[in-house]
């Protein structure tokens, strides 16, 4: 019995040690996932696949009623530099209820005051209403909430064209930044870290689609050069909406689940040792 009284303390003393070595493992796991799981980007980079023009044509149509907008724009010391053109599209059919928001931006083959041909690095207008992902690819999931089409028309809009000895252009990359009234949507095209140059002279973009499930109303469209901007397009944009992130995938189930696997992994280690000793 004396034997007996001796061991259990120690044993007591192991198990303690073991338990509170399990907590701050798991604890450690779960905390190195936190970050990860509650960081949220003040600037979101929207994803913008590639759909035909005959598949989003069959997608969506015009609104009755919502003729599309041709809006000019000019830099200082430069003729009329280019047009802003956007339509407003419904969405038919599974897509009934979303609103497509078509954008195209044209750049006129005229030199600034200096013979420097004229260019578009970017273009940012209010969009006031969250982006809404669809799936219009059919490939399962989330889709997204951008899609751009170079093939051909849009609704009205014109076909895209590329400038001379280039290619048809779309934007690298495109920004979505929520605030707490209304949101904004960025166009970029020049990025020296993807070797892409401005929307250059003679150039009819792309067309981007912006989904959302709110009505439009029109707002001005800051579109930049190194040349300040002297006159601003409008351009159809959502009435409002609430603002918030775009919905993406959440990596939160597969972190709380590599939590688990570590959790797991340390119990199965500290058995180990117990066993040894």
């Amino acid at each position: 019995m004396r034997r007996a009284s001796r061991i259990n303390p120690g044993r007591s003393t192991r198990m303690n040690k073991i338990s509170y070595a399990l907590a701050l493992g798991a604890g450690l796991v779960l905390s190195s996932a936190a970050p990860a799981l509650h960081a949220a980007p003040i600037v979101q980079n929207l994803a913008a696949p590639e759909i035909s023009a005959a598949q989003f044509n069959s997608l969506f149509k015009p609104i009755d009623g919502a003729a599309p907008l041709t809006s000019a724009y000019q830099f200082m010391g430069t003729p009329v530099t280019g047009i802003v053109e956007s339509q407003v599209l419904e969405g038919t059919g599974a897509f009934a209820g979303l609103y497509a928001y078509a954008y195209q931006f044209g750049v006129n083959n005229v030199n600034d005051v200096n013979g420097e041909p004229t260019s578009v690095n970017s273009a940012s207008l209010q969009f006031n209403a969250t982006p809404a992902p669809a799936d219009l690819l059919g490939t399962g999931g989330l889709g997204s909430s951008v899609f751009v089409v170079k093939d051909g028309k849009v609704g009205s809009l014109d076909l895209p064209a590329a400038a001379p000895g280039s290619v048809i252009q779309t934007p690298t990359s495109i920004a979505w930044l929520p605030g707490s009234q209304t949101g904004a949507l960025t166009f970029q095209y020049l990025d020296p870290a993807k070797n892409s140059g401005p929307l250059g002279a003679g150039a009819t973009s792309g067309t981007i689609v912006v989904l959302t499930a709110h009505p439009y109303t029109t707002k001005p469209v800051s579109v930049q050069n190194a040349n300040p901007q002297i006159t601003y397009p409008a351009a159809y944009s959502a009435e409002g909406g609430p603002i918030q992130e775009v919905p993406v995938p959440e990596p939160s189930t597969v972190l709380a689940w590599a939590g688990m696997i570590g959790a797991a992994a340390l119990v199965k280690r500290v058995r180990n040792r117990r066993d040894a000793a």
